[in-house]
């Protein structure tokens, strides 16, 4: 009867070992055993799961490009690893190398090569005939971000774009030296003064109220001049993502 007694609580023992370990194992979150990847939104695209979701490790997301990225429509997939989406570079924001992106203002800037039959001094309208093939309108560029513009122009030139004369979008018609964009947003002097070529810009009005790209005294820059004629009408537009 000894023995009997001491097996019946061995196996008592046994099962209530056995409960509380099963009690402990339903406590475990799931996400303690696996590691989940936030999907976050993007400019360039929309993800599958929307923002905002959270996808499991080893699990997939799809990104697939919006209007005008490089990949436009394209869907590429991003995979979680340890915490991380990889990624999808795939979308990124501009047609193709020869376009500089302005994250500032989430543009893309390129050289063209102005037509001859446009009058002097007739601003989106250089830009006008390179619209239909990127499906949007592009016009003259500007921003604050003027080394991005000086880089368009440095492409360009490289590439043989036009004359190497680029215009931008940016004056000061109404006041020397009071700049502005074509927008009418004022540019403080302080800002873009750094960024012409050596001499630029005149204290004097001369009538030299249009800023271009130029190559002047071996710098190049943004040149305050004259409206130049047909052909000299290149620029640097600007693809607005």
């Amino acid at each position: 009867m000894a023995i009997g007694y001491c097996s019946m609580v061995v196996v008592f023992i046994i099962i209530d070992l056995m409960l509380k370990s099963e009690a402990c194992m339903r406590t475990i979150p799931v996400t303690d055993i696996l590691q989940t990847c936030l999907v976050r939104s993007t400019p360039y695209g929309t993800f599958s799961p929307a923002a905002g979701n959270r996808v499991p490790d080893g699990g997939t997301a799809t990104l697939t490009c919006n209007p005008y990225t490089r990949l436009d429509g394209t869907v590429t997939t991003a995979t979680c690893s340890a915490g991380v989406l990889s990624s999808t570079s795939g979308c990124l924001p501009c047609p193709d190398d020869t376009w500089v992106f302005d994250g500032t203002t989430n543009r893309c800037f390129k050289a063209f090569k102005g037509p001859t039959t446009l009058a002097a001094c007739t601003g989106n309208a250089r830009c006008a005939d390179a619209s239909a093939a990127f499906g949007a309108p592009l016009t003259l560029a500007y921003t604050f971000n003027f080394q991005a513009l000086i880089d368009a122009g440095l492409i360009g030139r490289n590439a043989g774009v036009g004359t190497g004369i680029y215009s931008v979008g940016i004056n000061d018609q109404i006041s020397n030296l009071n700049y502005k964009f074509d927008d009418g947003t004022p540019v403080p002097l302080s800002l873009i003064t750094p960024f012409f070529v050596p001499f630029n810009p005149q204290p004097v009005d001369s009538g030299e109220d249009f800023v271009y790209l130029n190559l002047q005294f071996g710098a190049f820059g943004l040149d305050d001049d004259v409206c130049y004629p047909p052909p000299d009408t290149d620029a640097i537009c600007q693809l607005q993502l």
